[in-house]
């Protein structure tokens, strides 16, 4: 009764958590390429499809996207496209923002920007227990911060890159001088960015849109409602915005019942 009584209670779990949802949706050509234009919050439409990344990496090369999957493998991981294994791992998979941070600074000196240095993927991790992450990719070119603790107001921190919150975004500093420009931001399930494959699509379809050069000025709001603890209004409008783009009826969030517990 007792191992009954476990299994029950770990079924309960893995179905609270966005993270142990793993489905398979369906990706047309078409929406591959309408998901690049999308950016970073099209990723769980790719991770939870079964498409290959080679075929990805196709349909990005016919959209004309600026930064394919060959490039991220050969200037972030140093790794050449040809000869992957099916999921894409090469060994290389980031575990903080600090790695993820190097990686694209890489595609993007590869590409000719030259403050490449100065930007950065952040995240929010404070709902990561349920599940998800609110991810951020932004231009810093301080490289000493002087700000509040985004969970304790009061508290002021100076921080260098060697400090996990320098992961964190920033919009002003604690005398109120601009720090932080998002050019990407998503709010996505951790099993989206889990795998180095998944990972490389991320800074692939994050790269392309800094180089739009095209601040997202909406992530401060959503960033205000993720801390409060109203994520799930962030997931659930963010999914209605993708699937809306894609030409999908239901989200994934509808479709896999994520927030029916």
């Amino acid at each position: 009764m007792n191992n009954l009584l476990k299994t029950f209670c770990l079924l309960i779990l893995a179905s609270a958590s966005a993270c142990s949802l793993y489905f398979t949706l369906p990706m047309q050509a078409y929406q591959m390429s309408k998901g690049l234009e999308v950016g970073t919050p099209a990723l769980p439409y790719y991770a939870y499809s079964k498409t290959s990344l080679e075929v990805i990496n196709e349909e990005f090369k016919k959209a004309h996207a600026k930064v394919t999957l060959e490039d991220t493998y050969k200037y972030a991981y140093g790794k050449s496209f040809k000869g992957l294994p099916p999921d894409g791992d090469t060994g290389q998979t980031f575990k903080n923002m600090s790695t993820a941070s190097r990686y694209l600074q890489n595609i993007l000196k590869s590409k000719g920007v030259p403050d490449a240095e100065d930007y950065f993927m952040t995240s929010i991790d404070s709902a990561k227990d349920f599940g998800f992450t609110l991810i951020a990719a932004v231009y810093r070119p301080d490289q000493k911060l002087i700000v509040f603790d985004k969970f304790g107001a009061s508290s002021q921190k100076t921080l260098t890159c060697e400090d996990l919150p320098y992961y964190q975004p920033y919009r002003f500093d604690c005398n109120g001088k601009p720090l932080d420009t998002v050019y990407e931001w998503a709010a996505v399930p951790n099993d989206c960015f889990d795998k180095q494959g998944h990972q490389a699509i991320m800074l692939t379809l994050t790269a392309n849109k800094i180089l739009e050069k095209k601040p997202k000025n909406n992530y401060w709001d959503a960033e205000r409602r993720w801390i409060a603890g109203n994520y799930k209004s962030v997931v659930l409008d963010q999914d209605y915005m993708v699937c809306q783009a894609l030409g999908i009826e239901k989200g994934y969030t509808q479709q896999n019942n994520v927030f029916s517990n």
